[in-house]
Parts: C-alpha cells; sequence; structure tokens
C-alpha cells in the first residue's frame, strides 16, 4: 500500500525518534553502567520532556551524553507528535472534503446522473447481462460492491445510437446545463478526479449534440464519434454510481433505499 506524504513524514519522524531512544539508551548502559531497562527508562523521560529525576546520571560523560540526548531526542519528539497531529488534522480536513464532494456527486445523480445513465443503458446491446448480475436491493453488501465493480470494469458498454434517443439526450442535457456548469464550478471537484472527467465527458456530449441541427441525417461517419463519446461518458457513469451507491449504502441506508429503487439498470423505460 502506497503511503501518503503525511503517512511518509510520521514515519520517518518515528524512526528517527526510536534510533535515537535505543542509541542513547545502548550508551548509557555502558557509560552509566546502568541496566538496559533504566536507560532506556532514562532515554524515554529524557526525550518526552517528563524528566522524573529518578534515574540520572552520575558521571561527567553521562550528562555530556544526556545533553545530547536532550538536544537531539526532545526535537524529534515534537517532531514526531507535529507530523502526527497535522496528519489526522489532515485526514480530518480530507473527510469533510470528501463529504461535501459526496453531496455534491448525490445532487448530480439526483438531478442528472441517474436520468442519463438509464438513457445509456437503455441503448446498451449488452443489458441483460448487466441486469442479470446486478444484486437485489437487500444484497448490497462490500463483497458485492467489489463484484459490481469487477464486472463494471469489464463490461463493454457498447450503445447503439440512433437520431432520436440522440435527440432526446440533447434536450435533455440542454436543460441540466446550467446544473453542470455549477457543479464544476466547485472547488472540491480537485479532489475527486473521477467525477471531473465524467462531467466533462458529458458537457463533451452536449457540445457534440449542439454543434449537430438535425440529428436525423447525421453521416454514419458522425454517428460513430457520438457513439464513442457517448460509451465513454456510460462507462464512467455506471462506475461513479456504483461508487455513489457504495457510499449510500454505508453511510446513509434511508437514502440508499430510494436510490436503488431507482436504479437504472433494473428499471428501464421508454426515453
Amino acid at each position: 500500500m502506497k503511503l501518503d506524504s503525511g503517512q511518509q513524514r510520521i514515519l520517518g519522524s518515528l524512526a528517527f525518534f526510536v534510533t535515537v531512544l535505543f542509541l542513547g539508551a545502548a550508551a548509557l548502559v555502558q557509560v552509566e553502567d546502568l541496566p538496559f531497562g533504566d536507560a532506556l527508562y532514562f532515554s524515554l523521560v529524557t526525550m518526552s520532556t517528563v524528566g522524573y529525576g529518578d534515574v540520572v546520571p552520575y558521571t561527567g560523560a553521562g550528562r555530556v551524553l544526556a545533553a545530547v540526548m536532550i538536544l537531539t531526542g526532545v526535537g524529534s519528539f515534537m517532531t514526531l507528535i507535529a507530523a502526527t497531529s497535522d496528519h489526522l488534522l489532515s485526514r480530518r480536513e480530507q473527510r469533510e472534503r470528501m463529504e461535501k464532494l459526496n453531496m455534491v456527486i448525490g445532487v448530480f445523480f439526483s438531478e442528472a446522473g441517474t436520468r442519463l445513465l438509464r438513457m445509456c443503458a437503455h441503448m446498451d446491446t449488452n443489458l441483460p447481462q448487466v441486469r442479470e448480475r446486478l444484486p437485489k436491493e437487500s444484497e448490497w453488501t462490500d463483497r458485492r460492491f467489489m463484484e459490481r465493480a469487477k464486472h463494471f470494469s469489464a463490461h463493454s458498454f457498447r450503445v447503439e445510437v440512433d437520431g432520436e434517443s440522440l435527440a432526446a439526450i440533447k434536450i435533455f442535457l440542454a436543460e441540466k446545463s446550467p446544473l453542470l456548469v455549477r457543479l464544476l464550478e466547485n472547488p472540491n471537484l480537485l479532489e475527486h478526479e473521477t467525477f471531473t472527467d465524467l462531467l466533462w465527458a458529458v458537457l463533451h456530449i452536449k457540445e457534440e449534440l449542439e454543434f449537430r441541427f438535425d440529428l436525423d441525417v447525421v453521416s454514419e461517419a458522425d454517428l460513430q464519434h457520438l457513439r464513442g463519446d457517448l460509451e465513454r461518458a456510460y462507462r464512467l457513469l455506471a462506475r461513479q454510481w456504483l461508487d455513489y451507491m457504495r457510499h449510500l449504502c454505508a453511510n446513509y441506508p434511508y437514502l440508499f433505499k430510494v436510490a436503488a429503487h431507482r436504479n437504472p439498470f433494473r428499471e428501464i423505460h421508454p426515453v
């Protein structure tokens, strides 16, 4: 598992602290002729700035060693505490930002994403395979989510497009354009590259469809181009929807039930 910069800083500070702690204890064993347990205890209380005074150096060399431990060990201990505190605060702030972002994603699926995903699923040539593997509402567990994630990664996400279906998507995206633009302006999107890519993919489809005035007479080359754009957006939509459902299932069961009832893969209606 790859460590982030905060975790690396904590591990580095901890490694330095432990090194100074044991080197100091080993030196005290030699200089002060202390048992290793007492020497380790003295090193710890010195470096942590507690300094009970029940174990003290008696030789000149021991006092010099204690002074060196104070200058190096106390600094390493404080660095370790600061690194740990910064990491915990950073994690808390990150969780708060992700919670706000999940709210933004929720607005997207509530207002546009679920409907658009249903439109794409309605054109999916392999939709029966997806519907057969979708778990029932009572079966949405972590294991099931992992299975669905693997399935979505392997799914081809092929769509068959025609002028009528493209016209319906064009009208829908034109209605939702202000919402999509406002979502992109949200600074929290910097924390979620996948969702940002999804919004850009959807806006790109909107622009491509607006460029073509009469979708009933588009060329085969244009249809192929639009099909590729839709399949990319469809793939991103499906994966983001799955992640969002997992978030709801774990944190908001009552909202999950509503979202599961609106399952765009299971409830397919003419669009």
